[in-house]
Parts: C-alpha cells; structure tokens; sequence
C-alpha cells in the first residue's frame, strides 16, 4: 500500500510511463513537489513526438509491449523511448527492432517525393545511445533498449533495401541539411499533424496506460480522417486479456483526463458491450475530443480476449503469452478512489467540477464536464 505522497506520485508515474517503480520513485524524489512529472514539451518536441508515434502506430513486427515500448521517460526538453526486446517467438529473422525502427523512423523518399518516416530526422550514437534528432531545433527522442552496432547494422541494411525499391534515403544522401523532398514538411501549418500534435505527442508520453487493461496482446493505431477542426482523429485498438471489463477501458479514459496527469480530454461517447453474452463482439469503443478547442479527437477500441479466441492465442504462442502476462500493470484500489475524486486525493467529496466526469445514459453515450485546467496532485496526503 503506497501511503506517502511521494510513493503516490511514484506509482502514478510507474502506470502512466510503464517505468519501473525504483526509476519512478528517483524522479518523483528528484522533482519539486507538485511540479509535473509528465510535462507538455515545446512545440517543436511536441511535433517529433506525434511523427515517432505515427511511425510506431502500426509495427511490422510482432512485439511483447504495446508498440515495442517497454516504457518512457518524459521530460520538458526531450523523451526517452525504452524498446523491449525481441519476441522468443521470434521466427523470422529480419524481425527485429532495430530493423523495424530503422524502416519506421528513418526519413526516405519516394518517386513522387513523399516521405516515408520522420522528415527531418537523423539518428547519432551519443554516450553509446541511439538518439533521434530533429534538424535545426533542439528536439530528441533518445532510443534506449538497442545496441549502437545493431542500430547502424539495420540502417545499411534498410537503406539498401528502400533503395531497391526507389526510396531515396534522406538521411544518408543530406546528413546535415534538410533534403528537398523534406523541405514541405520543416514548417508545418496549423492543421493535421501539427494541430493535434498534443494528441499524438500526449499518448505516446503515457504509453503504460495500455497495460492498465490487462495482459497486452496487441495495439495497433491509425489516422482516420480529419475533424472539421482541422485536428485528425487518432485510432487505437488496444487488445488484451485477464482485464476487468467496463472497469478497466473506463479507467483508461479516465486516467487519460486525469488533471496534471492526463490530456486535456473528454469523452463524447461510448458503445459498451462488456454486459453481453458470450459470443457478442469483444470490443469497447470510447471516443474523446480535445477540450477548450483542441484539434483531434481519439477513438479508443478496447478489445478483451476471452473464451476459445484467447485459447487459440495461448496455444499459437505459449511462451509470449506467459511473458505478456506478467506485464500487466496492477492498478491500486487507491487510484481507482483518486479518480472518483476528480483525481485529488485529499478530496472526500464526489468529482470536481473541473474533472471529466462519466455518465453512461440509456443511449450509451458519455458526457464530460470540460474544463482546460490540469491542476497537480497535492503533497499533503
């Protein structure tokens, strides 16, 4: 039972990041008390972030972790991506992370000067870590989890191959300039990506929060179409087992607009079939927007595994089951306690004002009381 503030804080830190408690704790100790923990970078970091999370969407490989990600370290200048390692189901060989990152990451150019990857973007070995950086500006991504000489190893070999195929490796033939077929893409406007770049940047930042579910099976996302506003609607499918049906998908968006803690969310609907007999669909979809006028909305499609679906899984890959269990994040009763009380928990009082509060109507939809405001978690509990 975690009963000081600091532990409280640590363990927020631990279920949002997916960092191990000992790293969450030497943050929270290391950090003035009440400041953010998870704080909202520049625009230009921001940007970054929201194109790694768009390569990461969709991985080509079979991974452990939601995305590959065994966890972040968010900080105000920059962010630290820990990748697991390689599935121990692995069959194929070129199924590995660094070749799949350095295919996702890395900017190429198409025949029509589309790029596929991060525009901008060249990777360095700093300190015997694999950084991203972003050309003319300040904004990182630091790689942790792969060794330097794979790293380098992977992008001969996926240069060599895109080129085969008629991609032009941005990165290699300009290393210091921006390439022309880039150049579209150095200042972007004030829609698509940079426009709900806070979406994108803001859930990649709180990653852990897909083990909250459960037994992490899969996770895919995809852009689905652009909103009136301008901001695009993001979709993810977290897939998983052993979770706790309505529970744990509403727990997920609550934690998601947590104030200090969350995004600037609320959710505007929901189609929940967790009361259905077996047989009926496995999937929860919630849907949130951006409040005071942010651009994007998220689309969230918790799928629970269970029955002969999860026993085909158990039995088509054994030993990854066996790890992906163990990498459920247990939430406290506490936090569920901090949520009702609009995540303050020196509240006694029901949800505050300012928190998205959900109301499931006969129609299934969800209505939230909006509020921009994200006020931290008070020390004095």
């Amino acid at each position: 039972m975690k009963t000081t503030a600091v532990e409280r804080r640590a363990e927020l830190l631990r279920l949002y990041t997916g960092m191990p408690w000992q790293s969450a704790r030497r943050r929270v100790e290391a950090a003035a008390p009440g400041s953010l923990l998870i704080p909202q970078p520049d625009a230009d970091q921001m940007l970054l972030e929201a194109r790694v999370m768009a390569a990461l969407a969709w991985r080509r490989i079979t991974t452990l972790h939601p995305w590959g990600i065994e966890y972040v370290d968010p900080r105000s200048d920059r962010l630290l991506i820990r990748f697991g390692a390689d599935p121990v189901e692995q069959h194929d060989p070129e199924e590995t992370q660094a070749l799949d990152l350095a295919e996702a990451l890395l900017p190429r150019a198409d025949e029509y000067g589309d790029i596929k990857g991060v525009p901008g973007a060249r990777t360095h070995v700093e300190d015997g870590l694999v950084v991203l950086r972003v050309l003319d500006t300040s904004a990182s991504v630091t790689l942790l989890g792969l060794d330097p000489d794979d790293w380098l190893r992977a992008v001969d070999v996926q240069d060599r191959q895109m080129g085969a195929y008629g991609m032009t490796p941005c990165h290699r033939d300009m290393p210091t300039r921006w390439h022309p077929a880039e150049r579209p893409y150095r200042r972007p406007g004030r829609r698509g990506t940079a426009a709900s770049a806070w979406l994108t940047s803001g859930l990649l930042r709180r990653v852990g929060l897909i083990r909250t579910l459960g037994a992490p099976l899969a996770v895919t996302g995809w852009l689905g179409h652009h909103e009136r506003d301008g901001g695009e609607r993001w979709i993810i499918d977290p897939t998983f087992a052993e979770g706790s049906g309505t529970t744990g998908h509403r727990r997920l968006m609550a934690l998601l607009a947590a104030p200090g803690w969350g995004l600037p969310l609320a959710s505007v609907d929901e189609h929940c079939t967790c009361d259905l007999p077996p047989g009926y669909s496995d999937q929860c979809t919630t849907v949130a927007a951006g409040l005071a006028g942010r651009p994007g909305v998220l689309e969230v499609r918790a799928i629970q595994r269970h029955g002969d679906r999860l026993k085909r899984i158990q039995e088509l890959r054994p030993a990854s089951y066996a790890v992906q269990q163990q990498l459920a994040l247990s939430v406290p009763a506490w936090v569920d306690r901090w949520l009702e009380h609009g995540g303050s928990p020196t509240s006694q009082a029901g949800p505050r004002r300012d928190q998205p509060s959900l109301r499931i109507t006969h129609t299934s939809r969800v209505t939230a009381d909006p509020c921009p405001v994200a006020p931290t978690m008070s020390e004095s509990h």
